[in-house]
C-alpha cells in the first residue's frame, strides 16, 4: 500500500511539473505567438515585434528549465519562429537546427527546416538554406508547401541557378511567387515575359507596395522605362491602392525619369504626387522636387522667384523635405549676398556661379553668371576664369564666348593654360592664389567657411587643383 501511494505521489508530482512546464511555458509561448501573428495581420507591427519577443522568452525559459520535458521540440520551433519574425537570423539558425533534431514527426520537422531555410537564406547562406529547403519540400511529401518553393527559388537564384529557380517560383502558388517569377524573368534577361507577368498583376490585386515599387525600378534597371511608368498609370487608378501610395508610386517615376533625361516627364509625375496626397509628407517631397528642377531650369534670376516661395511652403511644413527646403532657401541666400558682396566683387560673383553650379544644380543660370564677368567686369584678371567656366557649362552660344577669348583674352594665363600653353602654368597658379586669398579674407572677416575657387572639370591645369 506505502508503495503504491508513493509512486501515485510520485506520479502526482512528475505530472504537476509537467503540467508547470506547459503553462508557465509552452502555453504562454503558443498564445504570445497567436498574439503576434494577429497583430501582424493587422499591421500592427510594433506591437507584434513585442509579442514575438515575449513568445521567444517563454519558450527559451521552458528548454532551459525543463530540458527533458514532452514539449521542448514544440517549444524549440515556437521560439526559432518568433525569432525569424524578429529578423533575428543568425539566433534563430542554432535554436531551429535543434529543433530540426528534436522534431516529434515530419510535420514539425518540415516546418523546422522551412524555418531555418529562411533564417540562412536572409544570412545570405545560399547553400545551406537550398539544403534546408530541400528537407523542408521532402518532408512535405506528395504536397510541397509553397512558401518552401518560394524561398528555395530564392536560394537558387542566389547560387545562380536561374532556371531552376523560374521553376519554383512557376510551381510556387505563394502571393509573392509572381513577383519573384518575373524579377527572375527579368535577370535572364526575358524582358518581354516579365513585362507581361507585370501588367497581368497589375490588373489583379491586392496591391503590396513592398512588392510593386522593387519591381518598378527593377523594370527600368531592365531597359523598359515605358513598361514601368504605363504600369505606374495603370496602379495609379487602382482603388486599393492609397492616396499616399499613389503619390510614392509617383514620386519613384519621377526619379526614374530624371535618370533617363526625362526632366519635363519628371515634372509631370511630381506635379501628380502633390496632387494625389495634398498636405501629405509625399506632397512635400514632390513640392521640394519640383523647386529643385525650377531651380535647375532657370536662366534669370527672376525665374527662381516662383522655386522660392514653393520651398517657403515646405519649409514651413517641418519634416525632412522641410529641412530639405530650408537647406536650399539659406544657399539662395548665400546666392543673394555673394552677388551684392561691395568688396572684390568679380570674385565673390564668380564664387556666386559656383554656387548656383554646384550646390544648386542651376547650370543654365550659373553660365549665364559666369558669362557675364565679360560685361560685369572686363578687365578682372578671374574674367577668363568665368568665361571658360561658362563654356563647360554649355553656355550658348558658345562661338561668341571662344571669340571673346581670343580677342580680348588671349594674354590670360586662364586663356593660355586652356589652350595648352605650360609656359602659362606659373601665373595661372599665382591667380588661383590669389582668388583663393581674396575669398578666404572676407570669409575670415565674416566668421564662416567658404569652399576655394574651381576652375571646372574641363578646363583646369593639369594636376590637383
Amino acid at each position: 500500500m506505502r508503495r503504491a501511494l508513493r509512486a501515485l505521489v510520485v506520479g502526482a508530482v512528475a505530472w504537476a511539473g509537467a503540467g508547470c512546464a506547459y503553462f508557465n511555458g509552452m502555453y504562454n509561448a503558443d498564445r504570445d505567438a497567436r498574439l503576434a501573428a494577429r497583430s501582424e495581420r493587422a499591421g500592427r507591427m510594433d506591437e507584434a515585434r513585442d509579442r514575438w519577443r515575449s513568445a521567444a522568452t517563454h519558450a527559451e525559459s521552458l528548454t532551459v528549465h525543463h530540458p527533458g520535458s514532452r514539449w521542448v521540440s514544440d517549444a524549440l520551433l515556437v521560439e526559432g519562429r518568433a525569432l525569424v519574425h524578429l529578423g533575428s537570423w543568425a539566433e534563430a539558425v542554432p535554436v531551429l537546427e535543434r529543433a530540426t533534431g528534436s522534431a516529434r514527426d515530419a510535420a514539425q520537422r518540415g516546418a523546422a527546416f522551412l524555418l531555418l531555410g529562411q533564417a540562412r537564406l536572409a544570412l545570405g547562406r545560399f547553400a545551406a538554406a537550398r539544403q534546408a529547403l530541400d528537407s523542408a519540400l521532402a518532408d512535405a511529401g506528395n504536397a510541397p508547401p509553397d512558401d518552401a518553393l518560394l524561398l528555395r527559388g530564392r536560394a537558387l537564384l542566389g547560387l545562380g541557378m536561374a532556371d531552376s529557380a523560374i521553376a519554383d517560383f512557376r510551381a510556387s502558388r505563394a502571393p509573392h511567387a509572381a513577383y519573384d517569377l518575373a524579377a527572375a524573368e527579368l535577370s535572364a534577361g526575358d524582358t518581354a515575359g516579365a513585362g507581361a507577368l507585370y501588367a497581368d498583376l497589375a490588373g489583379r490585386g491586392p496591391y503590396v507596395e513592398a512588392d510593386w515599387r522593387p519591381a518598378l525600378d527593377a523594370l527600368a534597371a531592365a531597359g523598359v522605362e515605358s513598361r514601368a511608368g504605363a504600369l505606374v498609370d495603370e496602379l495609379s487608378t487602382r482603388s486599393d491602392v492609397t492616396p499616399g501610395a499613389r503619390a510614392r508610386l509617383l514620386l519613384d517615376d519621377a526619379t526614374r525619369r530624371l535618370a533617363a533625361g526625362d526632366t519635363a516627364g519628371a515634372a509631370q509625375r511630381l506635379g501628380a504626387a502633390a496632387s494625389a496626397a495634398p498636405d501629405s509628407v509625399e506632397a512635400q517631397q514632390a513640392s521640394v522636387r519640383l523647386a529643385r528642377l525650377a531651380i535647375a531650369a532657370a536662366a534669370a534670376d527672376t525665374d527662381l522667384a516662383a522655386a522660392r516661395a514653393g520651398l517657403r511652403q515646405a519649409a514651413a511644413a517641418g519634416g525632412t523635405a522641410g529641412q530639405d527646403a530650408a537647406a536650399l532657401l539659406r544657399t539662395l541666400a548665400l546666392v543673394d549676398s555673394l552677388g551684392a558682396a561691395p568688396a572684390a566683387p568679380d570674385a565673390w560673383w564668380f564664387r556666386r556661379a559656383e554656387v548656383l553650379r554646384d550646390s544648386l544644380g542651376a547650370r543654365r543660370l550659373a553660365a549665364a553668371d559666369f558669362a557675364g564677368m565679360a560685361s560685369r567686369f572686363p578687365a578682372s584678371p578671374w574674367t577668363p576664369k568665368g568665361l571658360l567656366a561658362a563654356l563647360a557649362a554649355g553656355f550658348a552660344p558658345a562661338e561668341s564666348l571662344r571669340a571673346l577669348l581670343v580677342a580680348r583674352y588671349a594674354a590670360s594665363p586662364y586663356a593660355r593654360v586652356a589652350a595648352g600653353d605650360s609656359a602659362g602654368a606659373g601665373p595661372f597658379a599665382a591667380l588661383e592664389d590669389s582668388l583663393r586669398r581674396t575669398l578666404a579674407q572676407r570669409a575670415r572677416g565674416e566668421g564662416r567657411d567658404t569652399t576655394r575657387a574651381r576652375l571646372g572639370p574641363d578646363i583646369g591645369p593639369p594636376g590637383p587643383r
